[in-house]
C-alpha cells in the first residue's frame, strides 16, 4: 500500500542521456553480462526441504497479535497503554522482556503491516502511525531509539530509526508535521557528515570511523568499536531528502557518504549490523538516475561475504551453509559465532533492501532471485512450528500463546550451546551453606536471586573447601563456567580458588581464584578427562580466620560445550555471554532461567512485511514474484514491476494477472517483450536457471530509447547500467 502525495521527483530527461539518432529498435542495445554476487554462486537454485510460508498472511496475523489489547496470557498483551491519555504504548523487545519501547522494533511493525496493505492510521482503531511520531527528539532533531535517552551510543542505533521513518513518510506522506520532521532529520545527518570532516572545497570525506556521534555536541564517541556502515545509512537517508526536498546539500552528503564507504581499504568491509544494504541500493540507484559510477559490486559482496579481522564485525554476511540436513542458505548474521547464528531482523532487512537493486542494475537479477528463494525458504526456520521441542529454547510459550507461530525467535543457531549443572553438593568441610543447594547454581540471573552462598568457619583448621559433582558431557571442548563473587568478611588476603578434576580426591587441576566482585570465569577441560568432574572451591589463605570470615555466593556454574541438536532457534535473552574463543567460533554461555523470559523477539518479528509485502507465490511451486517497487522508497513513476527466477533445470510457464486494462509484457532484464495487448490471466516462459524483470506496461505504449536507460509512454521501465 502506497499512499503517495506529488513529492518533486527526478523527471526521465534529467535521468536519461538522449542517444543522437533517435530511437533505435527494440532488442538493438547489447544484453549486459550478470554481475555475480559470490557468496549467491554456491547455494542451491532450489533449497531442500523446501517449504514456503506465506509470508503475507505471517505478517498480518503478527499484526493483529501484536497490537491487540485484547490478548490474555504470560506476557500478554504485547502492547500497553503507557500513559492515561493514550498517546504512546510500551511493547517489549523479547517476549517476557523489559516493556520499554524501541522505535526499531515500534516502526519496524508500523511499516510491515502497511507493506501488506493495512492502514496502520486505523488498524485495530488506533492511529499507530501518529503514535511512532514520539520517537523524534526535537532537541536533537532526529527520530532515537528510546523515547529517553539520547544520541552517541551507537551510529545504527541512532540511524536505523531514522531510516525507519523515513519509509513511514513515504508509505503515509502529505503530513505537515512528519515532513517538518523529515527535512529535520536530513538537516541534522548533513550536519553530521561535516562535524566528521565532509567538506566540498576542497573535497573532504567524512570518517565513519567512531562509535557513533553525540548530536547535541557533534563530538564523535569511542566504546571500543567502529561503525563504519553508518555512512550507507546517512546516504540512503540525505538521497531519499534530496528526492523529496530537492536540496543540493542533501545530495552532496549521499555522495560524500559513498564515497567513504568506496575509499575504505578493500580487506575492510564497513558492515557492523544492518545499514550497509542501504548504502548499496542507495549506490546503485544513483547511478541510474543520475549516471554516477560508484562500486556498486564491491558494497554488494560487503553485505554478503564475511571477512576475518580486522574487520568492524569479523565473519559477519549471509550464510551459506547446511545445518543438519535443513538449508540455511541466504539467512544473516555471524558464520564463525558458533559456526553459524543467523538473525530475523538483519535477514529480513536485507531482502527488504536489496530487492529494489535488481530495478536499477538488471545484471543482479538472477542472484538476487536465487539467493531470495533461499532466503525465504530458511526463514521459516526463526519460527516455533519449524523445530520439535529439543530444537528451541522457548517452546511452552509459543505452544501456549502463539498457535500461528508469527512471533520469530531472534534467531538461529547451526547448534545448541550444551550446558550440564551440577547434579550434587559432594561434601562441605570448614565452613557452611547459607542460602541454597547445588539447584541454585543452575541459573544465573534468577529472580528473586537463587544463589549458593558458602562462609568460612572462624578459628583454627583447615581451609573451607566445597566440592560439587558434575556428570561430564562426552564431547572434545568443554569449558566450566562459574559466576561467582568473594564477599568479604574480614578475612585479608583471602581469596576462593577453583580446581577441577575427574576424582573427588584429586589430584585437582588449578582453574582460577574468585577475590573480588561478581564476574565470570572460564577453564577449559582437558579432553583426557571423562564421565564425572569435581569443582573445588576453598580459601587460599589457610591461617586462621580471626578478624571474620568471608563469604562465597555463587551465582551459576555449567560446563559449556558444543551440542549434537541443531540447528537451534533461540536468542540473546535465555542465554547470558560469558566468553567468545577463536573468533566466536567457540561461545562459552550460561543460561537464565527459562519461565523468567523468553527468545521469542518482536525485535526481528516486527520486520516479517519486507517478506510479506515483496513475496508472492506463483503457479509453479518455488517460483516466487517479488515486487521490485514495493521497499523502493521515493521512486519515481513506475510501472509494476516483478522480478522472477526459474531454479529448475527446465524451462516453467508462469501464469500472472496484469488485470481487466490492456498491458504489455516487457521484461527488462533480456530487453523483449514477453506478451503484448493481454487481459486478465496471460503467462509466459521463463528458462531454467533465469531471471525475469517484468514490468506491466501500458499497451501499445510508446517507446522511447535513450543512452542509459529505455522509456514507455516517458515512464522508465529499464536502466542500462
Amino acid at each position: 500500500m502506497k499512499m503517495r502525495s506529488a513529492y518533486l521527483r527526478i523527471h526521465s530527461g534529467f535521468i536519461c542521456l538522449l542517444t543522437l539518432g533517435g530511437a533505435s529498435p527494440l532488442n538493438a542495445v547489447e544484453t549486459m553480462s550478470q554481475t555475480m554476487i559470490s557468496r549467491v554462486a554456491p547455494m542451491p537454485n532450489l533449497p531442500q526441504p523446501y517449504s514456503m510460508r506465506d509470508w503475507s498472511q505471517v505478517t498480518r496475523d503478527y499484526i493483529n497479535m501484536l497490537f491487540d489489547f485484547e490478548q490474555r496470557g504470560d506476557h500478554l498483551p504485547l502492547v500497553s497503554w503507557i500513559d492515561e491519555k493514550q498517546t504512546m504504548v510500551s511493547m517489549p523487545a523479547f517476549i517476557g522482556g523489559p516493556r520499554d519501547p524501541e522505535a526499531i522494533n515500534y516502526l519496524g511493525a508500523v511499516i510491515s503491516g502497511s507493506l501488506v496493505g493495512l492502514d496502520m492510521r486505523t488498524q485495530l482503531g488506533h492511529d499507530w502511525v501518529t503514535m511512532g511520531m514520539n520517537f523524534f527528539r526535537p532537541e536533537e532533531g532526529v527520530y532515537l531509539n528510546r523515547l529517553h535517552r539520547g544520541s552517541g551510543s551507537s551510529f545504527w542505533y541512532d540511524i536505523f530509526p531514522n531510516v525507519l521513518f523515513y519509509q513511514v513518510d513515504d508509505l503515509y506522506p502529505d503530513d505537515p508535521v512528519r515532513t517538518q520532521q523529515a527535512l529535520s532529520v536530513a538537516l541534522k545527518w548533513h550536519e553530521a557528515c561535516i562535524a566528521l570532516g565532509g567538506g566540498t572545497v576542497p573535497l573532504a570525506l567524512p570518517n565513519f570511523d567512531h562509535t557513533g556521534l553525540n548530536l547535541k555536541t557533534m563530538k564523535p564517541v569511542e566504546k571500543g568499536r567502529i561503525e563504519p556502515e553508518a555512512a550507507a545509512g546517512i546516504a540512503w537517508l540525505e538521497y531519499m531528502a534530496w528526492v523529496k526536498f530537492q536540496d543540493p546539500r542533501f545530495l552532496t552528503a549521499a555522495d560524500w557518504a559513498i564515497r567513504s564507504l568506496q575509499e575504505r581499504p578493500a580487506d575492510k568491509s564497513p558492515l557492523y549490523e544492518v545499514l550497509l544494504p542501504y548504502g548499496a541500493l542507495v549506490a546503485a540507484r544513483m547511478n541510474a538516475e543520475l549516471g554516477r559510477d560508484y562500486d556498486v559490486a564491491r558494497l554488494v559482496n560487503d553485505c554478503f561475504e564475511p571477512l576475518g579481522r580486522p574487520q568492524a564485525r569479523p565473519g559477519w554476511g549471509v550464510i551459506s551453509d547446511r545445518w543438519n540436513g535443513l538449508d540455511a542458505y541466504g539467512l544473516v548474521g555471524s558464520t564463525t559465532d558458533g559456526e553459524g547464528y543467523a538473525f530475523a531482523m538483519n535477514t529480513f532487512e536485507w531482502a527488504g533492501a536489496l530487492v529494489p537493486l535488481a530495478r536499477y542494475d538488471n545484471r543482479y537479477a538472477h542472484d538476487i532471485g536465487k539467493w531470495i528463494l533461499n532466503l525465504a525458504n530458511a526463514s521459516r526456520l526463526f519460527y516455533p512450528d519449524a523445530h520439535d521441542p529439543e530444537h528451541q529454547s522457548s517452546f511452552e510459550w509459543a505452544k501456549a500463546h502463539d498457535g500461528k507461530s508469527v512471533i520469530a525467535y531472534e534467531g538461529i543457531r547451526k547448534w545448541k550451546r550444551g550446558s550440564a549443572t551440577a547434579r550434587s553438593d559432594f561434601r562441605t568441610l570448614r565452613g557452611k551453606i547459607l542460602n541454597g543447594s547445588f539447584v541454585s547454581t543452575h541459573f544465573q540471573e534468577e529472580a528473586p536471586p537463587d544463589l549458593q552462598v558458602f562462609e568460612e568457619a572462624s578459628g583454627m583448621g583447615p581451609p573451607f573447601e566445597h566440592i560439587w559433582e558434575f556428570e561430564l558431557p562426552d564431547e572434545l571442548d568443554r569449558w566450566l563456567v562459574v559466576a561467582a563473587k568473594r564477599i568479604d568478611g574480614g578475612h585479608i588476603g583471602n581469596a576462593f580458588r577453583f580446581s577441577f578434576s575427574d576424582r573427588p580426591d584429586g589430584p585437582y587441576t588449578p582453574a582460577f581464584s574468585v577475590s573480588g566482585l561478581d564476574s565470570a570465569y572460564v577453564a577449559e577441560i582437558p579432553t583426557k578427562m571423562r564421565k564425572a568432574l569435581y569443582v573445588k572451591a576453598h580459601s587460599s589463605d589457610e591461617s586462621p580466620c580471626g578478624s571474620g570470615q568471608d563469604k562465597l555466593s555463587v551465582d551459576a556454574m555449567a560446563i559449556s560445550y558444543q551440542s549434537n541438536v541443531g540447528p537451534f532457534a533461540q536468542g540473546d535473552l535465555v542465554v547470558k555471554f560469558i566468553d567468545l574463543l577463536e573468533e566466536a567460533t567457540v561461545p562459552i554461555v550460561l543460561y537464565r532461567p527459562a519461565p523468567a523470559a523468553t527468545d521469542l523477539g518482536l525485535y526481528g518479528s516486527s520486520h516479517v512485511g519486507t517478506l510479506g509485502g515483496i513475496i508472492r507465490r506463483t503457479n509453479v511451486e518455488a517460483i516466487l514474484q517479488l515486487d521490485l517497487l514495493k521497499t523502493d522508497y521515493y521512486h519515481d513513476t513506475a510501472y509494476p514491476t516483478y522480478l522472477y527466477y526459474n531454479p529448475y533445470s527446465s524451462n516453467k510457464v508462469v501464469e500472472i494477472d496484469v488485470g481487466s486494462e490492456a498491458k504489455d509484457i516487457y521484461d527488462a532484464a533480456s530487453d523483449e517483450f514477453l506478451q503484448k495487448n493481454v487481459t486478465g490471466i496471460v503467462s509466459f516462459i521463463i528458462p531454467d536457471d533465469t531471471a525475469r524483470i517484468v514490468v506491466l506496461s501500458p499497451a501499445r505504449g510508446e517507446i522511447r530509447r535513450e543512452e542509459t536507460c529505455i522509456l514507455i509512454n516517458d515512464v522508465v521501465v529499464r536502466y542500462t547500467p
